[in-house]
């Protein structure tokens, strides 16, 4: 919960908000024509989460140099401000009340759907928007405030994967794992996929939470495991974590179907499960790096420029930069004006192809089954998103 606001705090905020409307006035001057148009980065670049925010501020910092080297915005350069949230709500609160600070006129962030949910009073406290690349918690799905995310809400991709499963005569039992780390995404998750899991005739032997991955944790979970004896285990973690499960049910005797959100499906996971990547099956809404010639030209620019394959959130990052290029192109100069132009329904192109936003500022997009082959993730299935 954030506390109340101090004379001090107070006054940090009064000027953020006057730098703000200040940077958006200059746009209709001629003499700060050349003044950049800061654009804030917040994300968890350090800790256990770190791979998301890494590659989102890698993503973003791509896209800024892409729309700088098009002349930018009305001939003003994009400036991007990085700070790291720590991974923690109160990391968050603080980085994005720094960036307000800075005079930046949106956020690109958080990566994590708990840290959106923990920052979102500092977009009433400063009214700059709050434009997440990877939020997909429902929690905020449907609201008319300044959050906007580049991805659809997790609870469709929830119901779809529960109907696959479904269809699936060897998967008749199944255990959840989930990270209350990330409560804001995993809890709404997994209470979207037992819902419709159970309505469908499904059985769910144990619903599990954890906090950590200590031996007493990870023994308690093993327990569990073999006393409901699930066909399947489906993982609502991150990539290391889903990664260290594979790890530990192989070490363990634990043989059953793994499925794991789209959370963990980045490099990181390849890496640190190695062989047993192959034991796993994501649902996802983001395409492969090889789907388009789109991607595969992301893809280029972006090993050329850090050295290492881009993730999802690489992708939804650079689409977030755009989505704000967009509006504030479309703005007539002022604050007001650039937060009427991101709520404005639109259909931009995305690098997974078209991305559709509406005026809650809620995506929308298809979901896939995806697997590993070889060390590379490759799509297996595509399933419907339509809610039941």
């Amino acid at each position: 919960m954030v506390g109340p606001v101090t004379s001090r705090r107070g006054r940090t905020i009064q000027r953020a908000l006057f730098l703000w409307a200040a940077l958006f006035l200059s746009l209709l001057g001629t003499a700060c024509e050349r003044e950049p148009i800061r654009i804030g980065f917040s994300g968890t670049l350090t800790g256990p989460f770190s791979d998301l925010g890494i590659h989102g501020r890698n993503g973003a910092r791509l896209a800024v140099e892409a729309i700088n080297k098009s002349g930018g915005i009305r001939g003003r350069p994009l400036e991007l401000v990085v700070m790291d949230d720590g991974g923690t709500p109160e990391g968050a609160i603080q980085a994005d009340r720094e960036l307000a600070a800075l005079g930046v006129v949106a956020i690109i962030g958080h990566m994590t759907s708990a840290l959106s949910m923990a920052a979102l009073p500092v977009t009433g406290e400063t009214g700059i928007p709050l434009i997440s690349p990877t939020t997909s918690t429902p929690l905020l799905k449907g609201r008319k405030d300044l959050f906007f995310r580049c991805v659809p809400a997790s609870d469709a991709m929830a119901y779809a994967l529960a109907r696959w499963v479904t269809g699936k005569p060897s998967l008749k039992t199944v255990c959840t794992v989930r990270d209350t780390r990330n409560d804001a995404y995993t809890a709404p998750w997994e209470k979207a996929f037992v819902t419709e899991y159970e309505r469908l005739g499904g059985t769910i032997p144990c619903r599990m939470a954890y906090a950590d991955t200590n031996p007493q944790t990870v023994n308690v979970l093993i327990s569990r495991l073999r006393m409901g004896r699930p066909d399947a285990v489906l993982l609502l973690s991150s990539a290391r974590d889903a990664a260290f499960f594979l790890h530990v049910f192989a070490s363990e005797g634990v043989e059953t179907q793994v499925l794991s959100a789209g959370w963990a499906q980045t490099e990181a996971f390849l890496a640190e499960a190695g062989p047993l990547s192959e034991k796993i099956l994501f649902v996802t809404e983001n395409l492969l790096m090889d789907a388009s010639a789109r991607l595969r030209d992301f893809s280029w620019e972006y090993r050329k420029r850090f050295g290492v394959e881009p993730s999802f959130a690489a992708v939804r990052a650079y689409d977030a930069v755009h989505l704000v290029a967009s509006a504030l192109k479309e703005s007539s100069g002022s604050a007001k004006e650039f937060v009427k132009a991101l709520s404005r329904p639109r259909t931009m192109e995305g690098q997974y192809g078209p991305l559709a936003i509406d005026a809650y500022g809620d995506a929308s997009g298809s979901f896939f089954i995806v697997g590993v082959r070889e060390g590379r993730f490759v799509v297996l299935e595509f399933l419907s998103g339509a809610l039941p």
